[in-house]
């Protein structure tokens, strides 16, 4: 209960730090963004009613998907956080502009929208309902989730176009594609700071015992087989496959090669780790 109370909370300060951003720094100063808050945006120009009315009114329909597609509770928390969101944009409508200096507010505008949808998707809520559409129709067409966003937002940036101006929305563009969209993915899959390492040796044992003892953490090993394209299916090799920190890397690889110089060492970066194995790693840093 008290891990689900943390993680509605941590949504609805996303919310707040997305409206923050809008109303004070990208509406003032005629930028905009993707999604239903773009539409929300272009719309307020016609219709003298708050922008919040519109991306609450709007999104109803994908929470409403969410809820039979992909499941009650990312709905539930989609819905807190669009509501939210809703609500924030519409207690601060008159909102002093922080600044209106055009580069000074897209890029600190974008930052905090990056900052807001990746903390609401870390936790596992969305604050816009095109990322919902996405992923029911990526599921069912032969785009992915990244193309099918970036088709919508083309169309509602070219849109804004018309009504804002060219400047504005090109500039709003390159800020979605360039700034917001990677900050999004940093904060929302994260980069935990450990690394995943997979090593072939022919002295397996010696080396897994080197590992486990130096990380405290356990070490999976299997037996594979090389593969030539001249003589196909060649020696078994020995593969070990372990988590590590950036901070452990160095000394392990030279720990290994005094053990065996001819050892193949790989690395790759893990975005998250859960469960009781990681811990160790965890207070490593």
């Amino acid at each position: 209960m008290a891990a689900e109370a943390y993680k509605i909370f941590s949504i609805v300060v996303g919310a707040v730090i997305f409206a923050i951003g809008l109303e004070g720094f990208l509406i003032p100063n005629n930028f905009l963004d993707g999604g239903v808050v773009g539409v929300s945006i272009n719309m307020g120009r016609f219709v003298d009613v708050p922008m919040g009315v519109f991306i609450g009114a709007l999104n109803v329909p994908f929470i409403a998907l969410a809820w039979f597609m992909i499941g009650r509770r990312s709905a539930v928390r989609s819905g807190i956080g669009i509501a939210t969101l809703s609500v924030a944009t519409i207690v601060l409508h008159h909102m002093h502009p922080i600044t209106q200096q055009s580069w000074l507010a897209l890029i600190c505008g974008g930052a905090m929208i990056a900052v807001g949808i990746g903390v609401a998707l870390r936790h596992g809520g969305a604050l816009d309902g095109t990322e919902v559409l996405a992923t029911i129709l990526a599921s069912r067409t032969r785009f992915t989730v990244g193309q099918l966003l970036l088709y919508i937002n083309l169309a509602i940036f070219t849109v804004a176009g018309f009504v804002i101006s060219w400047e504005s929305a090109l500039l709003s563009a390159v800020l979605f594609y360039v700034v917001v969209k990677d900050l999004v993915d940093q904060i929302a899959h994260g980069e935990s700071g450990a690394r995943q390492v997979r090593v072939s040796t022919e002295r397996y044992e010696e080396v897994a015992r080197l590992i486990s003892g130096h990380t405290n953490r356990p070490v999976l090993v299997a037996k594979q087989q090389r593969f030539y394209a001249d003589t196909g299916l060649a020696e078994e090799v020995w593969v070990l496959t372990f988590a590590t920190t950036r901070l452990e890397e160095a000394s392990l690889v030279e720990e290994i090669e005094e053990i065996d110089p001819e050892a193949n060492i790989t690395f790759s970066d893990i975005a998250n780790h859960h469960g009781p194995m990681y811990e160790s790693m965890t207070n490593a840093h």
